[in-house]
């Protein structure tokens, strides 16, 4: 008798924006309860779920994108990595599109949450992108590297701060922190903060397209973006984090712009639309041509 899958493929999907070719690489998800968000009931979550005919589950994507023009391999997070059981699917991701891990040349962080740079290195320390810069905010890097930030932190979530040491070590004199602007032909990183000090996002741009990755701009989308009030425990400032979605969802939908999020609903493209006071959302469909 032949066995029954136990899980989904992996998850790619690509885009072109000008003369680059953007693709969402799914990581897996983590579980976690509705019970971290702020502003919302769990029952209202769960209500808010169904109603975009999702399972009613606390149960975010994973996922990182992977931007390729013919000169430059650039990643732009790397995943959980299987810290704590979340995610650790990248590297068959890039397999299925035919990069190895040695093939990136640049590693671009939006924050460093450890579902975003739990696939950055091995549990000995040793880069799984080897030949790959790593580049972050400098109000990022030195939140989570300057000791009076972890020392002002929960106790809870020190962990967290060795955890992004460990990682930054891994890379050593191979890091570049930036500040705003342009980090590289066609990709501009544009800063978000709220979600954590030095959290942002990376706009990638070529002739008449563009594509704003926006981190965690939205941990469950189906939520957070009809109702960008709401916030979540993960949020080092909550307040500040808030008015940056209201400020980005502004932004997106008065242009148009196509988004990744690296917790948006796989395929992983969406495009945002002002709908009254609030906003609502479409998922880009996956195509079978590269357009």
């Amino acid at each position: 008798m032949a066995l029954l899958p136990v899980e989904q493929a992996t998850g790619v999907n690509r885009r072109r924006i000008g003369d680059i070719v953007v693709t969402a690489l799914n990581d897996g998800c983590l579980d976690v309860d509705f019970s971290l968000l702020t502003g919302v009931s769990i029952k209202d979550a769960e209500a808010l779920m169904r109603a975009a005919h999702r399972p009613p589950e606390a149960r975010m994507s994973v996922g990182a994108y992977l931007v390729q023009d013919g000169e430059r391999t650039v990643l732009i997070d790397a995943g959980a990595g299987g810290f704590n059981g979340w995610g650790g699917r990248l590297c068959s991701a890039l397999a299925t599109v035919c990069v190895e891990p040695d093939e990136i040349d640049f590693v671009l962080l939006t924050h460093a949450h450890p579902d975003h740079i739990g696939g950055l290195a091995e549990t000995d320390g040793t880069p799984v992108f080897k030949n790959a810069e790593l580049i972050l905010s400098e109000i990022e890097y030195q939140f989570w590297t300057d000791p009076q930030y972890s020392a002002l932190s929960p106790k809870t979530k020190h962990p967290m701060f060795v955890f992004a040491r460990n990682t930054f070590a891994a890379y050593g004199n191979r890091t570049r922190r930036v500040t705003g602007g342009k980090v590289m032909s066609g990709i501009e990183f544009i800063p978000l903060p709220g979600h954590t000090p030095g959290h942002g996002g990376y706009r990638i741009s070529s002739g008449h397209s563009s594509l704003l990755i926006w981190g965690d701009i939205a941990h469950f989308p189906d939520v957070q973006i009809l109702r960008p009030d709401v916030t979540i425990a993960f949020d080092t400032d909550p307040e500040k984090a808030c008015r940056t979605r209201y400020r980005t969802l502004d932004m997106v939908a008065a242009n148009g712009e196509l988004v990744g999020g690296q917790h948006l609903n796989f395929p992983g493209f969406i495009r945002i639309i002002r709908d009254g006071t609030t906003y609502r959302f479409y998922d880009e469909p996956w195509c079978p041509a590269l357009i």
